[in-house]
């Protein structure tokens, strides 16, 4: 009679932990989707800044951006944007909604909490002298407010062709 409560009090134990791990492994599951696509609609934003400035004639010079414009058009900054990972939401940046996004506050499901936003600063021309670097950083939000991405590229917009040799 012992033994059996004492294998009664094991397989208790077991399970309880079972059922708290499976538990912990759906939330750390939902963390992961919600950081993916923080992620792909970071990417997706930094994929439309390098679309824009290709389109030509929409670079024009760089200008002084303040910390606290929000920019109603897509622009180029002189100035570097202070802290984009820790200031989040930025206070400046132009907000880009990808086609077929949902941003809403309330977030969750296949609404994203907030709409990617986009900062482009000119940092000059590159050491051939043939082509005009921007650094490129997108934020990008999943479905709650704790789940952001913030990704940075550099890219090089390179003036007329050149020679490769083929």
């Amino acid at each position: 009679m012992v033994a059996a409560l004492m294998m009664l009090i094991v397989i208790t134990i077991i399970g309880i932990a079972l059922m708290r791990s499976s538990g912990l492994l759906g939330k750390l599951a939902g963390n992961t989707r919600e950081k993916g696509r923080a992620f792909e609609a970071a990417e997706a934003t930094l994929q439309y800044a390098e679309w824009w400035l290709n389109q030509g004639g929409n670079a024009g010079a760089a200008a002084n951006c303040s910390s606290t414009q929000t920019l109603s058009s897509l622009q180029i900054c002189s100035n570097a944007i202070a802290n984009p990972t820790t200031n989040v939401p930025w206070t400046t940046g132009y907000t880009y909604t990808p086609p077929f996004m949902t941003a809403s506050a309330n977030g969750g499901g296949q609404t994203y909490y907030q709409a990617p936003q986009l900062y482009i600063q000119f940092l000059g021309l590159n050491a051939a002298g043939t082509g005009a670097v921007y650094q490129l950083t997108a934020i990008g939000y999943g479905g709650n407010a704790a789940s952001v991405a913030v990704l940075q590229s550099t890219y090089t917009l390179y003036s007329g062709t050149t020679n490769l040799g083929k």
